[in-house]
């Protein structure tokens, strides 16, 4: 290599294409931050081999980290090239991965993928670097347009280019807004390659990833328009529906379609385009809208000084009291939630500070003790005075809880009985105690059944409610039903034999005994109709013959 010692160059190609990650990272550093940048000149033979080690040491590499970091390297070094030095890498770059194409598996087809987006979205930066010169970006995208999509080589790299037709529009998006002028530079091209290519597929993928949604997204915009509706102006519907309203692709279509230089199987597919836009463009018309692209700002970024905000005084007052205010709303919600609570509490209970403890415990939800907060005095206090004066008392689930607990304590003070039902056991309807109570038949409305208690077994005088504990399950025992016939076992007598048809089924049948003989019948076979057909033929042809020697007979007899 120019520049270079005499075996430096091989060396280094070897070590980018080699097995070790070290040895490849080694050389990736020494090419890309220092010798690449320093050259203002390469030849082609040269930036071939280099794009071969360069090739090999993506397919080496493992791992999606690895693999980004990698292709980031690579890609970005686009931009920081000379503008001539960065075409010729571009274009080398092109020239590779068509060569190469065939070779990739499907287990490293992502990462090429990934590494031709990367170069692209390099592309465009390469070109807003150089603040979208006109002439710079004719020549650029003449080494897209030639290195791919129209390319003289022998190589079956079609997959690079139907890639590069399916992300065009997707990499090109984040630097929109641009002028009128260089939106034309950077589409036109694929108007002239409709006319030029015979491929299908690539036709294909540059009409449905290109001018469709420029059709779609224009069709979109105008019934947004028509029906009044705010669209953000950096909406893809307002960016790209805009350059299919106002470029003027119909009439571009046109003349290509009816040029005697355009290919004849691609007539069809650039004259239906002509129509669609032909009719997005008349909408346009008779609905009077004015649209137009807007003017962008397509300078660098990097130049611009951002306008800075002072911080201090009144202002940083005011950032704080905006930040503030609405958790303080939330502070104080939650504390008059924990407030009112407490005062319900105290008011139902008296000044017996064990019950408050409890009667809080048992009515918070889970969510309220989340958002339990210990607030100040001030704020519990202008909490207290805005629920008024205490004289009256609603009636909430938590008033009725507290009653039940002190009603529960004068019982157990007098001695009442334990077994009464409370009102814990008594249904509820809407929040509210129900006052039905369920009627409880005596033991001697009817007789008790097989595994069922009664309050008089336990030596309790009237029916109460049931509890848990003298609650059993009730079954009835069927002889009949449980009857199981099991083969390795004596017959039962005569009088209990059941036939195998009456087996009882699904709960009745016990686990690991199997059901009684099933008797498996031949299937029937059908003979088929052809071969009696041939043999009532075979017996016919031989009854004919005794026939024929019987009427030569009859002739010689007569004769």
């Amino acid at each position: 290599m120019a520049g270079s010692g005499a075996g430096e160059g091989p060396t280094l190609i070897k070590q980018l294409a080699a097995c070790d990650k070290s040895s490849r990272d080694r050389a990736v550093r020494s090419l890309l931050d220092g010798w690449l940048p320093s050259q203002s000149e390469v030849s082609d033979e040269e930036m071939k081999r280099l794009w071969k080690g360069l090739f090999y040491c993506v397919w080496h590499a493992d791992k999606l980290p690895a693999q980004t970091d990698l292709i980031n390297k690579l890609s970005s070094v686009l931009p920081k090239l000379e503008p001539g030095l960065s075409l010729q890498y571009f274009s080398v770059f092109l020239l590779t991965m068509r060569r190469e194409w065939t070779g990739i598996d499907k287990l490293r087809l992502d990462k090429f993928y990934l590494l031709i987006r990367r170069f692209l979205n390099c592309f465009f930066v390469m070109l807003k670097k150089s603040s979208w010169d006109l002439d710079f970006m004719r020549r650029s995208i003449r080494v897209l347009v030639d290195g791919t999509f129209i390319a003289d080589d022998k190589f079956q790299g079609n997959g690079v280019n139907y890639h590069i037709a399916s992300i065009f529009l997707e990499e090109i998006r984040p630097f929109f807004p641009l002028r009128k002028e260089v939106v034309e530079v950077l589409l036109e091209p694929f108007v002239g390659i409709l006319g030029k290519v015979g491929d299908k597929v690539l036709v294909g993928k540059i009409r449905s990833n290109v001018f469709d949604v420029l059709v779609k997204t224009g069709r979109r915009l105008l019934e947004l328009k028509q029906s009044g509706d705010e669209v953000d102006e950096s909406d893809d519907v307002v960016v790209f529906g805009t350059i299919g309203l106002v470029m003027g692709f119909s009439t571009k279509f046109y003349e290509l379609g009816s040029s005697v230089d355009c290919c004849q199987g691609n007539r069809k597919a650039v004259l239906a385009l002509h129509e669609e836009f032909l009719k997005l463009e008349k909408d346009l018309t008779s609905l009077g809208i004015d649209i137009s692209i807007p003017e962008g700002n397509e300078g660098n970024e990097e130049d611009e000084v951002p306008e800075l905000i002072p911080v201090g005084g009144e202002t940083d007052a005011n950032v704080s009291n905006d930040v503030l205010e609405p958790v303080e709303v939330n502070i104080t919600g939650s504390a008059k939630k924990a407030t009112k609570k407490s005062k319900k509490a105290k008011k139902a209970t008296g000044d017996n500070g064990k019950k408050t403890k409890k009667s809080k415990k048992t009515e918070c939800s889970p969510a309220d003790q989340e958002n339990d907060v210990k607030l100040p005095a001030e704020v519990a206090s202008s909490n207290i005075e805005q629920n008024g004066d205490g004289d009256s008392i609603t009636f909430t689930e938590s008033v009725i809880s507290n009653l039940q607990l002190q009603f529960e304590k004068v019982a157990a003070e007098v001695g009442l009985n334990s077994n009464v039902a409370t009102a814990c056991d008594l249904p509820k309807v809407n929040g509210a105690v129900s006052k039905k109570r369920k009627r409880a038949k005596g033991a001697s409305g009817r007789k008790p059944q097989n595994g069922e208690l009664t309050g008089e077994a336990d030596g309790e005088g009237d029916g109460t409610a049931k509890t848990c504990e003298n609650s059993t399950k009730r079954v009835r025992f069927s002889m009949k039903s449980n009857l199981v016939w099991k083969p390795h076992s004596p017959l039962p007598p005569l009088s209990l034999r059941l036939p195998p048809s009456v087996t009882p089924r699904g709960s009745a049948l016990k686990q690991g005994i199997p059901p009684g003989p099933i008797k498996e019948m031949a299937p029937m076979t059908k003979k088929g109709k052809k071969a009696k057909s041939v043999k009532k033929a075979r017996k016919v042809i031989k009854s004919m013959y005794p026939l024929v020697k019987r009427t030569k007979k009859l002739k010689s007899t007569s004769s």
